[in-house]
């Protein structure tokens, strides 16, 4: 049985991909950006991924690749194999102060966002 927070989790995740796979014309990253990142925070793995790669990529959020690894190594963190090669392509560009930066910001969110529900 689903628990409803892990159901909302997959809810918003599911419309972040409805505004990110939208037809052109209606297409909204932000709002797919928006509805990742609430999914994210719940500990849903798929959305942060999504949420890493919206940063890395600057779609619908301003690019940033800090965040971009945050997100990205928690995702990795729990079997993403997405999130592990997104962060493959992605570590060459960094220098080593946002490197840390982005660890010390995954080690945070891996506490406020994936240790409480027991993922």
């Amino acid at each position: 049985m689903i628990h409803a927070e892990q159901r909302s989790s997959i809810t918003q995740f599911e419309l972040g991909q409805m505004f990110r796979k939208a037809p052109p014309e209606q297409r909204d990253y932000q709002q797919a950006a928006a509805w990742f990142a609430h999914s994210a925070r719940q500990g849903f793995r798929d959305a942060q991924y999504m949420t890493g790669l919206m940063h890395a990529r600057g779609l619908g959020v301003e690019r940033d690749p800090v965040e971009a690894y945050a997100w990205l190594k928690i995702a990795a963190a729990q079997g993403s194999r997405k999130a592990m090669r997104c962060l493959q392509r992605l570590r060459p560009q960094m220098s080593h102060t946002q490197l840390e930066l982005g660890r010390e910001r995954s080690r945070r969110y891996y506490r406020a966002f994936v240790e409480p529900t027991g993922r």
